[in-house]
């Protein structure tokens, strides 16, 4: 028997249209074959009618026979229905409805009589029977929907009916056990995952990085329409971005799909209620009351909203720090909040604000600072904003919650706080975390000279910025400075203070090379709790704590302990979840080292690119130490020119923050490839470099600082040996390696020796040079490092394979050195593939004049959005927006809105074409 379509498949008209094969959804949809019925319910565009016809080409591969009925197709009548019935399963065999003709009366006893005559001609038939009956939404008539439970109930082993329908299916299916028989698929099931929407935007943008498409899927949350809508919208903007791969939820692609095929499904009252809720970015059903005003109780909302979850408009949201418990809080999908966003513009000015007044209230009763404060601005009212985040920012950072404090307060612009030093002191965090140095500075500056501006506890907390300021600008003696202040916390001081204080000085004593000491502050004194529970996640927590003490094996040269500790912290911090990200992610930067002595700079570099993105430490360390791997990962690859390129961009970022120590390793990195290549004038003009920053820093005492001095000393002794002044720079080394062993700093002991190896061989004394091979060696095997040997100099791997030929050598050196050569042969096989590039903060973008505010305002201006649209799109009041406009045009000399697009689209093409090159 052939396998036929019925007339009007869909599959007839759409046989050369491109459909994403969803195979997770497919092997559901295949089942066991005890299966009786398939339900495919969600609400219209999440793509039922593309996954059945995905499917339907399987199935009639696997022979199955298939009758597609469209209810939307037919008039509405009870004869039309089981004459469209007939048709399509006699398309697959005249046989299966010749009896069931007979009883073509519309009744409910001929009815069943027709559905009895249909099973057993299915039954007869043999094969696989597949009946598809899409839109049965529209079936209204009793008889028909009776007709549908009965073939549910009566299929014969060989019937699958599948029904697809954009509300709830009117049937009971009361007689199919839902766990074994049927199965059931929501608009949730219906989604696309992430790698889908990338596969599918794949195939219709070609051009399109992967960025741009998980933006999209965030943006349509994974509805298929509006994927699709996105990716018109997209292809069609010729020569301008579409603001939509930037993640503006920008209305206007998607305004009409709403308005043809969401809106007409609600009742008047909800868009009306959905339209109020727009303007907040989450709501519940008690604000929405708040919000749409005398009327509305909270349970007529709750009664009128929750249905639209199942409709894919509402999501829940999961418990976080800015909801109340109690409350059942919803988000509004962001597109259709962005299309009732327009409406709500609409109205009159005085109806918004009081809206936004109202929200505003009724988030700070809530203790929802962030949401509050928003709203304050969006009712232009700055000054209640600024007492909102004060109050907001204190509470937060008492309970160690700093994240929020720098996304609470980056709402509030500088321009007005006035007298206010605890919001200055506030705004100075901002500019800290935003890397902002140059801002931070000044902003401290002023608030040491205002003696009586701040409270003691609020001046402690002035102390602790003042020495997070001093690490992240690598500047431990401006960080002894400030050491009696840290020492003589006020009575006041809370206790995220203290735990702050507790990691400040680990950083301080391990920079200082007081290793035990900064131990000893980590094990010795109490982990910080607040309200009795453990601080962990911060900068400030128990798990950064342990990051600094591995940091502190890490400097020694212990990389064996220094790893133990890593894996242990990040095990924890990924168990505890999203409040510990930043120990996380710290953890990982620091793991980088690690893995560039284990595996080699090509796979420490691609783990970089792959889990962190860029070279952006949250300490000077991961950011120095990130960067040389990188570096590293291009001269293995033979790429010599593109290491100096990123040398010297790197090095714009050391002057730009005033990083001098790591300057000058930048510097010594970049003499050691300036050597290699030849090029002797520019090795020796780094040296000089190297030496003028060493003379800006005389007499310094133990910290980062001198250790620009131990940075010449290598970079002298490279010269020597280029220029052949063997014992002289054997006599560095030995005094250098003096210095390393008394500080406690072992593994570049083990670097030095293979540089005195190397000397030694040089000068002819090979029984020397074994033996100094040997003991680095045996000083690496006990650290765990094998790439730093290798890098130690050119020759390093030839010497290193000598030791192997010394008689009777202990089998331990032996299987180490052939771990070192298997990681020596890796590197070469990784030269065919360009190594990964992560990325550094580039000093030269425009938007590093900016504020982070600022920086997101002028990159909308290149989307040609006007001004209320960008305030809508950053939940900003216009005011807000003119005044930041004033900033920009100020900060980048621009003369209006064009000026600044011109200018950003300029650095854009700048970027794009070094990219290319």
């Amino acid at each position: 028997m052939q396998t036929a379509l019925s007339p009007g498949t869909p599959a007839l008209r759409t046989r050369s249209r491109r459909l994403l094969v969803r195979q997770g959804l497919l092997e559901r949809l295949d089942g066991p074959a005890s299966r009786r019925c398939v339900v495919l319910r969600a609400p219209a565009g999440f793509g039922k009618s593309s996954l059945l016809l995905t499917w339907q080409r399987e199935l009639v591969a696997a022979d199955a026979g298939i009758a597609w009925l469209r209810l939307a197709e037919l008039a509405e009548s009870d004869l039309h229905f089981m004459t469209g019935l007939m048709s399509a399963l006699a398309a697959i065999d005249s046989a299966i409805p010749r009896k069931a003709m007979a009883h073509a009366v519309p009744d409910a006893l001929a009815m069943e009589r027709m559905v009895i005559a249909l099973v057993r001609g299915i039954a007869a038939h043999g094969r696989r029977v597949v009946l598809i009956v899409d839109d049965v939404h529209r079936a209204q008539s009793g008889l028909v929907l009776h007709a549908l439970q009965l073939l549910v109930e009566y299929a014969p082993a060989n019937l699958l009916c599948v029904f697809a329908s954009q509300d709830e299916l009117p049937m009971t299916l009361a007689h199919a056990p839902a766990s074994k028989t049927v199965l059931e698929l929501r608009h949730d099931d219906l989604r696309f995952s992430l790698q889908e929407s990338i596969d599918y935007l794949g195939a219709r943008l070609p051009r399109l990085d992967e960025r741009a498409a998980a933006a999209l899927h965030r943006l349509t949350e994974g509805w298929p329409a509006l994927l699709r809508l996105a990716s018109a919208d997209v292809r069609r903007r010729r020569g301008v971005q579409s603001p939509l791969v930037h993640g503006v939820a920008d209305p206007a692609p998607f305004a009409a799909y709403f308005e043809a095929h969401v809106f007409p499904r609600l009742s008047e009252t909800q868009l009306r209620l959905l339209t109020f809720c727009a303007a907040a970015t989450r709501f519940s059903a008690p604000l929405c009351a708040d919000l749409a005003g005398e009327g509305f109780t909270p349970a007529a909302c709750a009664g009128l909203l929750e249905p639209l979850v199942h409709e894919g408009l509402l999501s829940l949201v999961t418990e976080t720090s800015e909801t109340v418990a109690h409350e059942r809080w919803w988000h509004m999908h962001p597109l259709l909040r962005s299309v009732l966003l327009a409406r709500f513009e609409t109205w009159p000015e005085s109806r918004r604000l009081r809206v936004h007044a109202t929200a505003c209230q009724a988030f700070a009763i809530r203790g929802m600072h962030h949401q509050a404060v928003r709203h304050a601005l969006a009712a232009s009212n700055p000054e209640t904003a600024g007492r909102l985040a004060e109050r907001g920012a204190e509470l937060l950072f008492s309970r160690g919650r700093m994240g929020e404090v720098i996304a609470l307060v980056r709402q509030i612009d500088p321009g007005m706080l006035g007298d206010n030093a605890n919001l200055a002191l506030w705004i100075a965090w901002v500019e800290l975390a935003d890397y902002r140095l140059d801002d931070c500075t000044r902003s401290i500056g002023r608030l040491r000279g205002r003696p009586g501006a701040l409270e003691p506890a609020m001046r402690y907390r002035l102390t602790l910025l003042d020495c997070l300021l001093a690490i992240r600008n690598d500047d431990n003696d401006a960080l002894s400075r400030l050491l009696p202040e840290l020492l003589a916390p006020p009575p006041a001081a809370d206790e995220f203070a203290l735990a702050g204080r507790r990691n400040v000085l680990t950083w301080l004593h391990l920079h200082r090379g007081e290793f035990d000491e900064a131990r000893r502050i980590q094990r010795d004194q109490p982990a910080p709790r607040i309200d009795g529970e453990p601080v962990a996640g911060t900068l400030f927590g128990s798990l950064v704590g342990q990051c600094l003490v591995g940091l502190s094996y890490a400097v020694e040269g212990h990389m064996h302990r220094a790893e133990r500790i890593y894996r242990q912290v990040l095990a924890e911090a990924q168990e505890r979840g999203a409040r510990c990200t930043e120990a996380a992610r710290l953890t990982a930067q620091l793991l980088v080292e690690v893995l560039y002595e284990q595996q080699g700079p090509l796979a420490a570099a691609r783990f970089m690119q792959e889990q962190l993105g860029t070279h952006d430490g949250l300490i000077p360390d991961t950011t120095l130490r990130m960067m040389i791997v990188a570096n590293r990962a291009r001269q293995a690859a033979g790429r010599w020119h593109e290491a100096l390129e990123h040398l010297a961009q790197a090095g714009g970022f050391m002057r730009r923050f005033g990083m001098d120590r790591a300057l000058a390793c930048v510097l010594l990195e970049q003499q050691g490839i300036q050597l290699a290549t030849g090029d002797v004038d520019a090795a020796r003009e780094s040296l000089r470099e190297m030496e003028a920053l060493h003379a800006r820093h005389p007499g310094v005492g133990p910290g980062t600082l001198r250790r620009i001095a131990d940075i010449v000393e290598r970079a002298r002794i490279r010269m020597a040996m280029h220029d052949g002044e063997l014992p002289a720079a054997l006599e560095k080394i030995e005094r250098l390696s003096h210095h390393y062993q008394e500080r406690g700093q072992v593994g570049l002991v083990a670097s030095l020796q293979m540089l005195a190896a190397e000397v030694e061989h040089r000068l002819g004394r090979a029984e020397a040079s074994r033996t100094r091979v040997c003991a680095a060696l045996r000083l690496g095997h006990r650290l765990g490092l094998m790439q730093t040997l290798l890098s130690a100099h050119g020759n390093a791997l030839p010497l290193i394979l000598s030791a192997a030929a010394i008689p009777n050598l202990d089998p331990v050196l032996g299987f180490f050195i052939e771990r070192i050569e298997s990681l020596a042969r890796s590197q070469p096989d990784a030269r065919a593939e360009p190594p990964p590039v992560p990325r550094l903060r580039d000093d030269q973008r425009l938007t590093r004049l900016l504020t982070l505010r600022e920086a997101e305002i002028a990159e909308l201006l290149l989307q040609s959005l006007p001004n209320k649209k960008i305030a809508l799109t950053l939940g900003l009041s216009l005011d807000t927006v003119k005044w930041h406009l004033k900033n920009i045009y100020l900060k980048l000399d621009a003369h209006g809105r064009s000026a600044v697009a011109r200018r950003m689209r300029q650095e854009l093409e700048r970027d794009d074409g070094g990219r290319a090159s």
